[in-house]
């Protein structure tokens, strides 16, 4: 059987696997809704029912796959950023994944702020102190869940539940960990004094490393709920964003992604560290990417495409009327595409002025990119060009990219 690598996709909306070949060719793939459990403001995801669901995904994958002649060598999972499962000594769930964008940690990010401090957030960790950082949810867990706190022996982000679920490995790769306010970017370790400040147990954390990192091999009982082969390689993957720019190739300092999904994220990539805290006080982000010796920044507009179907909700209308309605251009269909063209555009002019770099071209992708109204909002809006990417499977052909680098070794 021919090889095949795959990509482990545990997004916002939905949760799917992808396989390729070798050269990167789409082989087989299978998706499932998110389950997300919704209470007034607030959204959890239950790790569990996370697994299971990926399970399901793999195994129509797989099933796919061999019909075909193929067998997955190797996989790596990507994921959502700052969602993180709380876990006991056996390895087991401990509370509800509090959801990325659930506000409810606001608080706590106002308490690190104050009591940790922004200048040392900004320098250490390349981010400002928000409610979205995986620390706030943990502050929040400490505080409203103190029992299953006490109990918790590990802390794992959403792509490495999975991998651990996948070969019983723990391990956080660096372009989620950039992303849980608790990381020092220039030393690619966890900050012992951002946690000490906090009063954070820095134990709970998985070692860091690079993504495409070998982590270890499928295991039986994986391999029974998945379909995958027992002892395939499983790797370090990260985050979703920046598995879709290493999939497409945005790897280069100065290459400008554009991920439209219900966030829109612009992701930059630079080949060195501000360590002044000044980017980050511009509400930008720093990180680093899963290409090795490349970081990035990052800003975006959280709502980004939900903005659109929320409204397109609000009016009643199924997407056809409403892309029908809005290329009349008047009325509130359109104004909420060109709305979000704008604000999307000052978010990026903001990282072209403070990095000082001019984008040679956007390179969309995601949801949003197969949306004429809302491309040619932007491309009016624009500088430089503004192209779409003729991958539409970009952040699982990302992860899948990182497991076929760790098992070539």
């Amino acid at each position: 059987m021919a090889d095949a690598y795959v990509g482990l996709d545990i997004g916002t909306t939905g949760i799917k696997a992808v396989a390729f070949d070798e050269d990167g060719r789409e082989l087989a793939a299978a998706v499932r809704p998110t389950p997300t459990h919704r209470t007034g403001s607030r959204a959890d995801f239950d790790a569990p029912e996370l697994w299971e669901t990926a399970c399901e995904v793999l195994r129509e994958t797989n099933s796919r796959l061999e019909a075909a002649g193929h067998r997955a060598r190797a996989i790596a999972p990507t994921s959502m950023a700052e969602s993180g499962v709380l876990l006991d000594s056996a390895g087991a769930p401990l509370a509800p994944v509090i959801a990325w964008f659930d506000g409810r940690t606001q608080p706590q990010a106002e308490w690190w702020a104050r009591h940790v401090g922004v200048e040392p957030t900004q320098r250490i960790a390349g981010v400002s102190p928000q409610a979205v950082f995986t620390a706030s949810k943990m502050l929040w867990m400490r505080e409203h869940q103190p029992d299953a706190w006490a109990a918790g022996c590990h802390w794992l982000l959403m792509a490495d539940w999975m991998a651990y679920r996948l070969c019983g490995e723990m391990a956080t790769d660096y372009s989620l960990a950039s992303r849980t306010m608790l990381f020092d970017l220039a030393a690619r370790d966890w900050s012992a004094g951002l946690f000490e400040a906090a009063g954070l147990d820095r134990a709970l954390m998985a070692p860091t490393i690079q993504g495409g990192t070998a982590l270890g091999r499928v295991h039986f009982d994986a391999a029974a709920a998945t379909g995958l082969p027992t002892g395939a390689t499983v790797a370090a993957g990260g985050h979703d964003h920046v598995c879709a720019a290493f999939g497409l190739g945005v790897t280069e300092p100065g290459m400008l992604l554009d991920s439209i999904g219900t966030a829109e994220a612009f992701f930059l990539v630079t080949d060195e560290l501000d360590t002044s805290g000044q980017v980050a006080g511009k509400d930008i982000s720093q990180g680093l990417h899963v290409a090795p010796e490349r970081t990035f920044v990052m800003t975006g507009v959280p709502d980004g495409g939900g903005r659109i179907d929320e409204r397109r909700q609000q009016l009643g209308l199924d997407w056809g009327e409403f892309m029908s309605n809005a290329a009349r251009r008047d009325g509130p269909e359109r104004a909420v595409i060109d709305e979000l063209a704008h604000d999307a555009q000052a978010r990026i002019s903001q990282l072209v002025a403070i990095t000082g770099t001019t984008p040679e071209q956007q390179l969309v992708t995601g949801g949003g990119s197969r949306n004429p109204l809302l491309l040619a909002a932007k491309r009016h809006l624009s500088s430089w060009p503004i192209e779409v990417s003729e991958h539409p499977e970009a952040t699982a052909m990302g992860a899948a990219m990182l497991a076929r680098a760790a098992a070539l070794g």
